[in-house]
């Protein structure tokens, strides 16, 4: 393997999937990568098309040299034969001028018009759409024709994140890969190979929180968040528990993001994934199953609980099992401060039985 492909993690499997079909010539002229976002699909995508691209190894080969031109070209993000379109950030929708062009132009640019000219370079053109998730039907329908007539050695990858969001018609006319989440061991490398983070016990902390994914993590970097996770963890492991000064510190979180729903939900969220990680950790140390040593306030809490061990893993487990229970009634649109309050109420009585 590449240097190239040994920097992709958690990924092996379908790099030599991919390693099977181009040796064999079976790569179809359509794939359909889907998973959660920031797990590597796109960079999976891109080391597919640099792999293709590469004018020093063979076509049949998932590698690549990093020193020729095409490599090169690659590495700079200017290679003429890569069309690589994504849903602009201030966009819910993938707009539909990316696919066939602008309303003056339509037809002659955009992803369908630039896959019908022939490779600047080689013998082959690749296109990546990234978010194809959020194309809706008029992008999909227009898209269709391009997949349905493919050229020779031409190549569309779709990138999704939401596999259901993709229409029918499209799904059936590509072949689908699914992506799983990284291993948390993964992601703590890559946030300390890209020096996102300061420490390796830093870049654990975050990856245990980031559901497999780079995106995740790169957003529990944000110092805002970073100061919430503190002070609620803060607020969890104190004895005894303070209901009013828990849920006023919620609350305020939630109220000083402003009136936008998504994101009051979404902070909402994060809460509670801090609270469900912290009596995670507190169970782990509850039962002797840490691996490695249980942070001061994790210890602080445990040892304050009330009982013998088993009571003490039973509470905390208790006290987990309220986490989720929020966290279902948050995504089904409950009132926020309500679902706040009962959950601060709760969270003193688990401890006090």
């Amino acid at each position: 393997m590449s240097t190239t492909t040994e920097s992709i993690r958690g990924h092996h499997s379908i790099l030599k999937m991919l390693e099977r079909a181009l040796s064999r010539s079976r790569l179809p002229h359509a794939l359909l990568f889907a998973g959660a976002a920031g797990i590597g699909k796109k960079r999976v995508a891109l080391h597919l098309a640099q792999c293709l691209f590469c004018l020093r190894t063979p076509p049949d080969e998932l590698s690549c040299c990093q020193t020729c031109d095409s490599c090169k070209q690659m590495a700079a993000g200017t290679h003429p034969d890569l069309i690589s379109v994504e849903c602009p950030p201030d966009k819910n929708i993938l707009p539909l001028s990316l696919i066939i062009g602008e309303d003056e132009h339509r037809g002659r640019e955009g992803v369908c018009y630039e896959m019908s000219l022939r490779p600047m370079v080689g013998d082959r053109r690749i296109a990546i759409i990234d978010d194809a998730d959020k194309m809706n039907a008029e992008s999909a329908n227009a898209l269709l024709k391009t997949l349905e007539e493919p050229s020779a050695n031409y190549l569309m990858v779709l990138i999704a994140s939401e596999l259901d969001a993709i229409l029918p018609t499209i799904r059936s006319r590509c072949q689908l890969i699914r992506f799983n989440q990284l291993p948390l061991e993964d992601v703590a490398a890559l946030l300390l190979n890209q020096q996102l983070v300061e420490s390796e016990d830093q870049a654990l902390q975050i990856a245990r929180l980031s559901e497999g994914s780079l995106k995740i993590a790169s957003q529990l970097l944000d110092e805002n968040l970073q100061s919430l996770r503190g002070n609620i963890t803060g607020l969890l492991s104190r004895h005894p528990f303070q209901p009013h000064a828990f849920s006023e510190a919620v609350i305020q979180a939630i109220d000083d993001v402003g009136g936008n729903t998504a994101a009051q939900r979404k902070t909402a969220l994060w809460v509670i994934k801090f609270c469900a990680d912290f009596y995670h950790q507190s169970l782990q140390f509850a039962a002797g199953y840490q691996t490695a040593p249980a942070a001061a306030h994790v210890e602080r809490f445990v040892s304050g609980l009330p009982g013998e061990t088993e009571d003490r893993i039973e509470t905390i487990g208790n006290l987990l099992g309220r986490m989720l229970q929020t966290e279902e009634q948050v995504n089904q649109n409950v009132s926020l401060p309500l679902c706040i309050e009962s959950l601060s109420q709760d969270l003193r009585g688990i401890q006090t039985k």
